[in-house]
């Protein structure tokens, strides 16, 4: 069968959804993300913070957020985008929002305890663990009371979960500008073009920079790394458990390692990359 390649990047891998909504100059549709998931808080602009945090002290443990943002409202949010399944999401989200709390504390401005209002953001492509269990795609949380109908602790700490598999709905049934956003980051790895319907919808830039033919080849190939090395690190840890089960920890440690550029080479293939790309990307004829 005749290979395609591929058309547009995958916005579910951490790469790819940096690359496009942590990249100065694609702020407005990072607002139209922002306003898709927080529709009714009133914000009008986003602007890029750093992505990288640091601890109090010098051997403390560091963050690199993959969307750091301010909101003209004065909101901080924090923004990750995690393709493979995590059992510990929920705790990686509290664990990211304590960065910029801390940083609160670090400016030495603070004339009492109360925060600026924050907001860790997951959007996952899995349905999360441990969690009461339902149909809605986008959830919130805060610090709340827990006996029901209680006040919260804290009004301004809250974190949101986008869960991309309970987005079920057909491109015929979108209706609203957040149906549309979240039906192209789910969808739009598997497109071969802007759907007829999205016209005049303002998600015609994202289309255009996310086509994979237009960009540059350096980024090309750092994308195609990216998701090899996703690959690969799943292949080993899959085969190495594999063997170890049937010939012991030791052996199927090292059978996992040598086999992985091979699993590899046969997952972008199966994704649709051509057999050029694939062997430079891992070295294999």
């Amino acid at each position: 069968a005749k290979r395609h390649g591929i058309t547009f990047i995958d916005l579910r891998r951490n790469y790819a959804f940096h690359l496009i909504f942590g990249t100065q100059g694609n702020e407005d549709l990072l607002l139209m993300l922002v306003n898709a998931i927080l529709p009714d808080q009133g914000i009008t602009s986003v602007k890029l913070n750093p992505t990288e945090n640091a601890g109090l002290r010098e051997d403390s443990r560091s963050s690199v957020f993959d969307i750091s943002a301010t909101t003209s409202t004065g909101t901080f949010i924090n923004i990750e985008m995690q393709f493979s399944d995590q059992d510990d999401f929920g705790d990686r989200m509290v664990f990211y929002l304590c960065f910029p709390i801390i940083n609160d504390l670090r400016t030495g401005k603070l004339e009492s305890f109360k925060l600026a209002t924050k907001y860790s953001i997951g959007i996952t492509n899995f349905v999360l663990k441990g969690i009461d269990k339902n149909d809605d795609v986008i959830n919130y949380y805060g610090i709340r009371n827990e006996v029901e109908g209680r006040s919260p602790l804290s009004k301004n700490v809250h974190y949101v979960t986008v869960e991309l598999p309970k987005f079920t709905k057909s491109l015929q049934e979108l209706k609203t500008p957040a149906e549309r956003m979240l039906y192209t980051i789910a969808h739009i790895h598997e497109m071969k073009e802007m759907p007829a319907e999205f016209v005049g919808t303002g998600l015609e830039k994202l289309f255009e920079i996310c086509r994979f033919a237009h960009m540059e080849e350096f980024v090309q190939m750092d994308y195609v790394r990216r998701i090899m090395a996703e690959i690969d690190e799943r292949s080993q840890q899959r085969t190495a458990i594999n063997n170890a089960e049937e010939r012991g920890m030791k052996k199927g440690l090292s059978q996992g390692l040598s086999l992985g550029k091979e699993e590899v080479a046969k997952n972008l293939l199966e994704m649709g990359m051509s057999s050029e790309i694939v062997s430079k990307a891992t070295g294999l004829s």
